[in-house]
């Protein structure tokens, strides 16, 4: 049996023509849609780590400069 042909949870895959808008290319059914999927997660937890970082930086440079003063 070939991966094309596997059944996800026995559920058969739709074809790609039945795929429309954001699920043609956001899916569960094809390795492009998975690795799309993995590529949004990875960056939504690259932005929050970032404006995490980027908060707790300028909040540290609030404290020193309201000591000092």
């Amino acid at each position: 049996m070939r991966l094309k042909d596997r059944q996800l949870f026995g559920i058969e895959a739709p074809a790609s023509v039945e795929l429309t808008g954001w699920r043609k290319y956001f899916n569960s059914y094809t390795l492009q849609g998975r690795r799309n999927c993995v590529m949004v997660t990875y960056g939504i937890i690259a932005v929050t780590a970032a404006a995490y970082l980027m908060h707790r930086q300028s909040k540290k440079e609030n404290q020193t400069s309201d000591s000092t003063a």
